[in-house]
């Protein structure tokens, strides 16, 4: 599944959505005068999958007015829950990872979902322990504006959300 929004008015020499087989066209809506722009993919969870999906969400955020940093901040945030989804989410190796990512108004929201087993709730999160881990979730709390994790033996959402500068200055309130 891809579904992708580009800003209105910019032409990426690319194909449509519609002309990608199995695609869905892409969703554009309207909050007052800021067109919100969208990503979406679903994927196995692997890593070299996981890997894919951080190199097209990079295209999409180049599409956005960032300032490198920013840009930055939200790959790096998005790859670890990522590779916590391919390295934690399914034991048996079988499972899937979608990724969600708008653009509306002054706000970057980036969302990580997977139906596996969840972490648990005796998993420690403080960066430095021996764990098989535990320093992805600590680095996606400190480059985020708000970080929201929603976990359950159905599977975990990460909900990542930034107000970069470039985005505050071109919609002033």
């Amino acid at each position: 599944m891809y579904r992708h929004t580009p800003e209105p008015g910019l032409d990426m020499g690319e194909a449509t959505d519609a002309d990608r087989p199995g695609t869905m066209p892409p969703a554009r809506t309207r909050a007052g005068a800021v067109v919100t722009s969208t990503f979406e993919e679903l994927a196995p969870a692997l890593p070299n999958e996981m890997a894919d999906l951080r190199r097209k969400l990079t295209r999409w955020l180049g599409e956005l007015p960032l300032d490198p940093a920013s840009t930055h901040d939200i790959t790096l945030a998005t790859y670890e829950a990522l590779a916590n989804v391919a390295a934690h989410a399914y034991p048996d190796g079988h499972g899937w990872a979608r990724l969600q990512a708008a653009r509306t108004g002054d706000a970057v929201t980036v969302t990580v979902t997977d139906t596996g087993c969840g972490i648990s709730a005796t998993r420690p999160r403080q960066a430095g322990l021996r764990t098989s881990g535990g320093r992805g979730l600590v680095l996606i709390d400190k480059v985020t504006d708000q970080s929201d994790i929603d976990t359950s033996a159905d599977g975990t959402t990460v909900r990542m959300t930034w107000r970069p500068a470039a985005l505050r200055d071109q919609n002033p309130a």
